[in-house]
């Protein structure tokens, strides 16, 4: 069993924010997949399907970013996912907009959604898809990634989506992660 985790905050009112790329990128799958992520459990929307004879659970935890790692541990627990079958897909203002990649082992950084499922899990293992969100100098680093994306940023991720979702199903249908980030790391947009 995969678990594929996309970070962000529920409500409308975050729905095109930088801190929601992470829900943007599972709808993106799910929609690809014809696939309605309509079951709720532990706080968290979910579906179960099988990609390519890979069962795999598209998850957004509901709890809001701080509090992700409650939702993706009751998760793992539940459905006795191993730590190197889980993908987080998040924000990361440590990256230029436009850029991705893919990373395992890699600290938190200072996000949140990260922390959380750090320390709820006590494992920081996990393989993760990083969306660069840029910053901004004239804002703080909190209100940045709660700022909407421009008309501008949410083209350049429609253009990029073809690719993303290449990537994630690649991910959940191929072992090494080695290959996924040779193919798939975008380092400018």
């Amino acid at each position: 069993m995969k678990l594929v985790v996309g970070l962000g905050n529920p409500g409308r009112q975050y729905e095109l924010t930088r801190h929601n790329i992470g829900f943007m990128i599972v709808d993106m799958v799910c929609k690809n997949l014809k696939l309605n992520i309509s079951q709720n459990k532990f706080d968290g929307e979910y579906v179960k399907i099988v990609v390519n004879n890979q069962d795999v659970i598209f998850l957004k935890p509901l709890t809001f970013m701080n509090l992700s790692g409650r939702c993706v541990s009751k998760f793992m627990n539940y459905f006795k996912i191993q730590p190197q079958d889980v993908l987080i897909i998040h924000d990361e203002v440590d990256l230029n907009f436009g850029q991705f990649q893919y990373k395992q082992n890699f600290s938190a950084a200072g996000h949140n959604g990260i922390k959380s499922i750090f320390h709820e899990t006590n494992i920081k293992t996990y393989q993760r898809l990083r969306i660069g969100v840029g910053k901004n100098p004239y804002f703080n680093t909190a209100d940045w990634v709660l700022s909407n994306f421009s008309k501008v940023e949410l083209t350049t991720i429609k253009n990029d989506e073809d690719f993303l979702i290449e990537s994630v199903i690649s991910w959940i249908t191929n072992d090494k992660f080695e290959d996924i980030m040779n193919k798939y790391n975008k380092k400018s947009a």
